[in-house]
């Protein structure tokens, strides 16, 4: 949530939401949500495109998760499938920061 995206086609950012998936191997829930967090935080696919200033972060959660007793053989990668949309509730951006 709060994520101002720039991409290479925009003069602006734009405030933008995303659902990705990640894989992680842990031994509880609670280290799996921090290990996927910081997975997609350090992503290269997704950091040089975040352009929130550091008074004004970027939040993740963890929306949904499953356990898998075993990796699956089509899932190579940590991360898949980022799928940006438009925040359907950017408005509350707009009240909070114009005081």
């Amino acid at each position: 949530m709060n994520f101002l995206i720039k991409e290479a086609d925009t003069t602006e950012p734009i405030l933008k939401g995303f659902y990705v998936n990640a894989y992680v191997d842990t031994p509880t829930p609670e280290e799996a949500e921090i290990q996927a967090i910081e997975l997609v935080r350090t992503s290269t696919k997704l950091r040089p495109k975040v352009a929130n200033s550091i008074d004004d972060p970027p939040r993740m959660s963890v929306e949904d998760m499953s356990v898998m007793d075993a990796w699956p053989d089509d899932r190579a990668l940590p991360l898949s499938g980022f799928v940006f949309y438009d925040d359907p509730n950017a408005e509350w951006r707009k009240d909070s920061t114009t005081g």
